[in-house]
């Protein structure tokens, strides 16, 4: 009699890991809710919400890049390449975020991410230079908004520089009288007396 073949079975079991190791599908907000990011000063959530609430906000200015071109770029790398082939929209920009985050102006750490980053290129671009100094001369919010923060330093020396360069006497004086009235500590501005032409002026303005 023969003796039967002797068999050795396998059981195999897989397990499917895609699942646990899928990543989460990054989130997409809305024009309020980044909005409300800005305005709360909360970016736990998007850190490039002041970024994200432009593009929202001004979508024929940004037409002109893809969103790829878009995701690698910061609000003051938008700002700035903005500024450069449309001045009066730049400014509107920067305006949004002051309004926006206007009542954390008198908080040091915002107010130098905001002016002392954000908009410190766009602030001494020359692009937009003539057009921001008429936006100050009726515009006393945003003179407010740059002049009274907490955060003082070469943006609003530059402005003051150029209202000597233009010859705009009465605007240096009344951005020099909000300065007088900041309250936070910051470098003193001093001007030497004018020349006797207006468009002829040295470098005049300096800090100490």
């Amino acid at each position: 009699m023969q003796s039967a073949t002797p068999s050795i079975s396998f059981t195999i079991t897989v397990t499917d890991t895609f699942d646990d190791e899928e990543e989460e599908t990054p989130r997409s907000f809305s024009w309020s809710e980044l909005e409300d990011m800005v305005r709360r000063w909360d970016f736990s959530e998007n850190e490039w919400a002041c970024r994200d609430l432009l593009i929202f906000a001004f979508p024929e200015a940004v037409r002109c890049w893809s969103a790829e071109e878009l995701s690698e770029m910061d609000a003051m790398d938008l700002l700035v390449e903005t500024g450069e082939h449309d001045a009066e929209t730049a400014i509107q920009m920067m305006k949004l975020l002051l309004d926006t985050a206007e009542s954390h102006l008198q908080d040091p750490e915002a107010a130098y991410f905001l002016l002392g980053n954000e908009l410190y290129d766009l602030c001494l671009s020359g692009y937009i230079r003539p057009r921001l100094l008429e936006c100050l001369k009726t515009d006393d919010r945003l003179a407010r908004q740059l002049f009274q923060s907490a955060y003082v330093g070469s943006p609003q020396e530059d402005i003051l520089l150029s209202c000597s360069q233009l010859g705009e006497r009465e605007l240096r004086q009344k951005l020099l009288d909000l300065l007088a009235c900041n309250p936070h500590p910051h470098d003193e501005i001093e001007l030497e007396p004018d020349e006797e032409c207006p468009r002829c002026f040295r470098r005049d303005v300096f800090f100490v």
